[in-house]
C-alpha cells in the first residue's frame, strides 16, 4: 500500500510491520535492497552496518527480521536521504537499535562507532561513469552511478568496518562479477556465497548477490533467484520477501 504525503510516500512492508517514507520524485529503493536483505545471514550476529543506506530500507528490514541485532548503523552521503532514514527509524520505533550517520564513507579510516561489525551490507551505486544515461536529478545519479563512490572505495570501507569473522554482503550487476572478484582479491576479501538473480526464468542474469569474508572459504554457489513470472508478477519466493 502506498499513501502520498505531500512530496513523500509511505510504503509498507511485512503487512504494515514497517513503514518507509520516501521522496515521491527522488531516489526510491528497488527490489535489489529487499533481495539483498534476505540474502544476508545474520543469525547470531549482534551488529550490522549498511554502507549507503538511502532511506534506511536495509537497516530497518534487517533490524525487523533479526531481533538479535542490537547495534544497526546506516551510513548515507546524501543529506536528504540521511534525513529520511533518520525519520524512518523514529517512525518505526527503532531508534534504540538503529543509528544513521550522514557522512562520506570514502573518508572512513576506523569503524563507525562502537567497534567493528559482524555484518556489513551495501546496495551501492554500480553504473560506471560513461555507461548508461546519467539521471539529471543529482540524488538519483549519485545513488545509481559511480559519481561519489568507486568499487575499490566501497571495498575499503567494508573491510575497515568488518570484524575478523564477519561477512560483507553486496548486490551488483551480473556483468561486473569478474571485476568484483578481482577487486575483492586486491582488498583481501574472499567470496563465500554467490547467487545469480534473473528477471525472468531462461534470461541471462541481471544481478548477483555475493558475500565476502576476510578469511578464504570454499565458494558456495546457490540456485538462481528468479524475480518475475512470465506475466510480470513476482515469483512466490520474492513475493514472500515483502511479507516476512
Amino acid at each position: 500500500m502506498t499513501l502520498v504525503l505531500s512530496e513523500l510516500t509511505a510504503d509498507t512492508l511485512f503487512d504494515g510491520g514497517l513503514t518507509l517514507l520516501q521522496e515521491r520524485k527522488g531516489y526510491r529503493f528497488s527490489v535489489d535492497s529487499v533481495l539483498l536483505a534476505h540474502f544476508v545471514e545474520a543469525d547470531g550476529a549482534t551488529s550490522l552496518l549498511d554502507l549507503g543506506c538511502g532511506c534506511g530500507i536495509m537497516p530497518l528490514v534487517l533490524a525487523h527480521r533479526h531481533p538479535g541485532l542490537k547495534r544497526v548503523v546506516g551510513v548515507e552521503l546524501q543529506e536528504a536521504l540521511a534525513h529520511l532514514a533518520e525519520r524512518n527509524r523514529v517512525e518505526n520505533d527503532l531508534s534504540h537499535r538503529v543509528t544513521i550517520h550522514h557522512t562520506d564513507m570514502r573518508h572512513c579510516t576506523t569503524p563507525y562507532g562502537g567497534g567493528s561489525f559482524d555484518v556489513v551490507v551495501s546496495n551501492p551505486p554500480y553504473t560506471p561513469l560513461g555507461h548508461g544515461r546519467l539521471n539529471p536529478r543529482d540524488q538519483k545519479a549519485i545513488a545509481r552511478h559511480e559519481v561519489s563512490l568507486s568499487l575499490l572505495e566501497l571495498l575499503d570501507a567494508a573491510r575497515t568496518n568488518l570484524s575478523p569473522a564477519g561477512a560483507f554482503y553486496m548486490v551488483y550487476p551480473a556483468e561486473r562479477l569478474g571485476e568484483v572478484i578481482k577487486a575483492s582479491g586486491q582488498k583481501e576479501l574472499h567470496p563465500e556465497r554467490l547467487r545469480m538473480v534473473h528477471s525472468h526464468a531462461g534470461e541471462p542474469p541481471k544481478r548477483f548477490l555475493l558475500s565476502l569474508r576476510k578469511t578464504p572459504a570454499a565458494l558456495d554457489t546457490l540456485p538462481p533467484l528468479v524475480v518475475h513470472e512470465t506475466n510480470g508478477s513476482l515469483t512466490d519466493e520474492v513475493d514472500k520477501m515483502f511479507k516476512k
